[in-house]
């Protein structure tokens, strides 16, 4: 099984893409439904460390992580945004090397996709045999954001600019999908990067 990174900019249709990627036979992980699965679940390991980070005005009415609250202050504070990717990122790798396991032992799938917005923040792009990288054109990425999480443009603009640039993550990109279209030409792009990769890695 081959191990290849996904990744693209915020509001850029990453989920999208792993969905196609899926469809085809791969096996996919989204990396933010391990850290959501670690974050908000009951009896979260990493609670106590986040009431600690923000305070206590991050708890809901029943005690568990007030989601809206927390990911908003995600958003307005580098430093501890930073500080929270420290305590969350080992245990979502932990989580993701046992799926992988999981995976491999089935013995029945070709490719492992691994999609997160920090694959290459986070510098564990380099476990991966191949990079794919979403993009789109910057006014499209920009009304994506406002439309799908209802945003001013100052807010859209704001959480886009709190990862890396798309043009440094194309550097990294082995291969590149452009999602500024419809989601029939983005599937299109999609399943061409599939067979590129099948014929790359002789399994077609």
């Amino acid at each position: 099984m081959h191990a290849i990174g996904l990744t693209g900019g915020f509001c850029t249709g990453k989920t999208f893409v792993l969905k196609v990627l899926q469809e085809q036979g791969c096996f996919t992980i989204r990396a933010d439904d391990l850290a959501k699965n670690i974050i908000f679940s009951p009896g979260s390991p990493v609670l106590e460390e986040i009431i600690a980070l923000f305070g206590p005005g991050m708890l809901d009415a029943q005690g568990g992580l007030d989601k809206e609250r927390f990911s908003q202050a995600l958003f307005e504070d580098y430093e501890k945004r930073q500080a929270m990717n420290a305590i969350v990122h080992p245990l979502v790798g932990e989580e993701r090397r046992k799926k992988i396991r999981a995976a491999e032992e089935t013995g029945i799938y070709d490719f492992l996709i691994y999609e997160s917005a920090l694959l290459l923040e986070s510098g564990i792009h380099k476990s991966f045999e191949k990079i794919i990288v979403v993009y789109s054109a910057a006014a499209v990425q920009l009304r994506r954001a406002m439309e799908r999480d209802r945003l001013t443009r100052a807010e859209a603009q704001k959480r886009i600019r709190s990862q890396f640039p798309l043009r440094e993550k194309l550097k990294a990109a082995h291969y590149a999908i452009d999602s500024s279209g419809d989601f029939a030409s983005t599937r299109a792009n999609t399943l061409e990067v599939f067979h590129l990769l099948k014929k790359d890695f002789q399994l077609t």
